[in-house]
């Protein structure tokens, strides 16, 4: 058989079989993407990655994040640094536990530090 005979011609599509001639195939790493199953990649998939990511944070996670922030910062910074890492309510939480840790110190103005402040 040669490779025109294995070709079909420009009305028949060829493929494989496993879908339907109109339907798009996610392909790759897509499917992670696509969580509610459905075939295809929509804003509903983009919010359920979101809600899953900020679903999943930990205390020991939030304060890792909190500790290379200040790091990146010079060892000092100010509250509007961290409000990406968690939700307002659970990074007052870690960080009061920090705080009680004496792994962080707060500078009157509210700054925070690795170090005591001055």
């Amino acid at each position: 058989m040669s490779w025109k005979d294995i070709l079909k011609t420009e009305d028949e599509k060829a493929h494989c079989g496993t879908h339907k001639e109109d339907e798009k195939m996610l392909v790759g790493n897509q499917k992670r993407i696509d969580k509610d199953k459905d075939g295809k990649i929509t804003g509903k998939d983009f919010a359920m990655l979101r809600d899953e990511k900020k679903a999943i944070k930990t205390d020991a996670q939030i304060e890792k994040e909190i500790l290379a922030e200040i790091k990146k910062e010079g060892g000092a910074l100010g509250m509007k640094n961290l409000k990406a890492i968690s939700p307002p309510k659970e990074l007052k939480r870690v960080l009061n536990a920090m705080k009680r840790k004496k792994v962080i110190f707060m500078h009157k103005d509210g700054d925070i530090y690795t170090h005591r402040p001055r």
